[in-house]
This record gives structure tokens, C-alpha cells and sequence, in this order.
């Protein structure tokens, strides 16, 4: 699935939990970092929190965790990469993201930020 069409999905509703993985994650808060870098933060948990209340699954939406990632995936863009290059080039971001986030995150810290944004009490994550 392409980006636009994952987005259009996303937005309406339409796509299938199934549909939004991991790596659907990943894809969707690249595109809308190399689309709206300045509002792409505030877009991406806007439009997560969205799609999981018209899904009924409210509680699947975890505010620092979706920022946290969305500021480790902006650190690593590339201009120009394509899709298929970014995924090769952060293998890591893809298979060992709680290991990332471990980094920047303890438990504890996690678990306050469901609905609000925390400050990372190991390492800082930085907003590019």
C-alpha cells in the first residue's frame, strides 16, 4: 500500500487494524514528517487517536510512545531516501524499537505518559 493511500485509509477510517502494524506506524509518521515537518507531531497523534477511537479502542493510544517514535524517525531521515531505503538503513526502528525507546524511557516514566507527553528521564530525544 502506498503512502497516500495508507493515509487517505487512516484518515476515513477504513483501514483495517491488521493493516496498521508496526511498520504502518513507521510509514505513516515518515510521510507526514517529509509532508508537514513543523505540525507533524501534533497531525500524527491527532490522527492515531482518531482512527483508534472510531475502532473503540481508545486505550490502544499511547501519547509518548507516538511522539517518541515520530522524534526517533525524524532524526533518521535522509533527503531524498526513498521508502525502501529508510526501512533497510533503520533495521533497528523497525525490530527493536522498545529496545530504542529503553534508551530514552524507563518503565515507569512510560507507563505516565499514556495520555500526555513525558520528557524522557534516560537520554533526551531531540525533535530532529
Amino acid at each position: 500500500m502506498l503512502e497516500a493511500e495508507l493515509l487517505a485509509k487512516l484518515r476515513d477510517g477504513s483501514l483495517s487494524p491488521a493493516a496498521f502494524n508496526h511498520t504502518a506506524h513507521i510509514r505513516v509518521a515518515r510521510q507526514l514528517l517529509l509532508e508537514q515537518p513543523s505540525t507533524a507531531e501534533t497531525a500524527f497523534c491527532m490522527l492515531i487517536q482518531r482512527y483508534v477511537q472510531g475502532l473503540g479502542a481508545q486505550d490502544k493510544f499511547h501519547h509518548t510512545l507516538s511522539v517518541a517514535l515520530l522524534r526517533l524517525i525524524a532524526k533518521r531521515l535522509q533527503p531524498g531516501q526513498d521508502w525502501d531505503t529508510f526501512q533497510a538503513r533503520n533495521v533497528d526502528l523497525f525490530h527493536a524499537a522498545q529496545s530504542l525507546l529503553a534508551k530514552h524511557y524507563s518503565a515507569e516514566q512510560l507507563a505516565r505518559g499514556r495520555c500526555h507527553w513525558v520528557a524522557p528521564d534516560r537520554l533526551p530525544l531531540s525533535k530532529n
